[in-house]
């Protein structure tokens, strides 16, 4: 990975502060994790993470990776985005 790049992602994770990184921690720690995972694990009600996990999309932060169906619901499943994961690889 070139190093612009780490560069630029190290900025973006140093910019992200308090509840989006609370949640992103979350996220990285687990992998692969659900909504209502993220607001099981932080012990915060699910419309206190949902916002944070759109500003994190929307960042380019995580990406929806999946779906768990495991509760007879279709739940996305969040990681990592990609380039992240990759970058994460590199440092």
């Amino acid at each position: 990975m070139h190093s612009n790049s780490i560069d630029a992602y190290n900025q973006m994770v140093d910019s992200i502060k308090g509840k989006r990184r609370e949640v992103l921690n979350v996220v990285i720690r687990n992998k692969r994790v659900t909504r209502q995972d993220i607001a099981r694990i932080m012990g915060k009600p699910i419309n206190e993470v949902t916002g944070r996990v759109k500003e994190l999309l929307e960042m380019g932060a995580i990406d929806e990776v999946g779906v768990d169906t495991s509760s007879g619901r279709s739940r996305a499943v969040l990681g990592l985005s990609f380039e992240t994961a990759q970058l994460d690889l590199q440092l």
